[in-house]
């Protein structure tokens, strides 16, 4: 069965494969989603939050991405197993391109 290419902005999937918590939530990607892009690019605004959270719930319906309770309280992601199965198509500037 051939999987759908799944587009994720270039600095998030590098977040993602490089975090080395078992888990994370959304404001701690939007901050550093935000501290690694150029300066300008994407300011931490609203907008940036929602195309993260987008991004991981289709992440979580396609089965690839798992959330849970955070210990700390609120939800939490995860990285399923299936995440290191799925092809994505890694795209520089994807948030920039949606934000405009």
């Amino acid at each position: 069965m051939c999987r759908r290419l799944f587009p994720i902005d270039k600095v998030l999937y590098e977040i993602l494969t490089e975090h080395t918590a078992r888990s994370f939530k959304l404001h701690e990607l939007r901050v550093e989603y935000s501290s690694r892009v150029s300066e300008g690019a994407l300011p931490p605004k609203k907008e940036l939050f929602w195309l993260i959270y987008m991004k991981l719930f289709s992440m979580e319906m396609a089965k690839i991405v798992g959330r849970c309770e955070a210990q700390d309280g609120g939800n939490a992601f995860y990285l399923k197993s299936a995440f290191w199965d799925q092809p994505f198509d890694i795209i520089d500037g994807l948030f920039s391109s949606q934000m405009n």
